[in-house]
């Protein structure tokens, strides 16, 4: 499905660009490694829905890809693989592995654009924190999208299982005066 697989790429990017200005720049490796992961995070699905995340990765770590090193495909596989489910698949990261930063930025995106239905999205922002990574969406639209509202409540589970954090906070959107 290219347009979800470009409308998380994006998201995902923009995320990240949030985090880090620098990684705005389209040749920046971060920025190319998130994109790629985004377009083809859905891979696996031609072998099977269920676990397709692992399907993925195990595809991309395993086609030949020319252009890609060894560790480039293992990066890209990674980020893949940690798209979706439990953190602790790639729990062996270091905290302060820079890939975590493209793993929070790929799974929101991947949990923000569930509904696959082509709508936008309200304005998002992210921001490293002391314990992880706070997100920050408008009040008023998680209350409209309670799936959503509850897949973000199990991803901040999923970051405590692995001795980080994320919070989840809403704005309420201010009115023109």
């Amino acid at each position: 499905d290219r347009a979800q697989a470009e409308a998380v790429s994006e998201t995902a990017c923009h995320l990240l660009h949030s985090l880090d200005p620098a990684a705005a720049q389209p040749d920046h490796p971060d920025n190319m490694f998130l994109r790629w992961a985004a377009l083809l995070h859905e891979i696996g699905i031609s072998v099977a829905h269920s676990s397709f995340h692992k399907h993925s990765a195990y595809i991309l770590a395993n086609a030949d890809m020319p252009g890609f090193s060894r560790m480039d495909q293992a990066r890209l596989a990674r980020i893949v693989l940690a798209h979706r489910g439990k953190l602790a698949r790639v729990a062996g990261l270091e905290l302060d592995d820079p890939d975590w930063r493209l793993i929070v930025c790929l799974r929101l995106a991947y949990i923000l654009h569930r509904a696959r239905d082509g709508r936008g999205l309200p304005p998002i922002g992210i921001e490293p924190t002391s314990r992880g990574f706070a997100v920050t969406l408008r009040d008023g639209w998680l209350r409209k999208h309670p799936l959503t509202a509850a897949a973000l409540e199990d991803e901040q589970r999923q970051w405590l299982s692995i001795g980080s954090g994320l919070a989840v906070r809403s704005t309420v959107a201010r009115r023109p005066s």
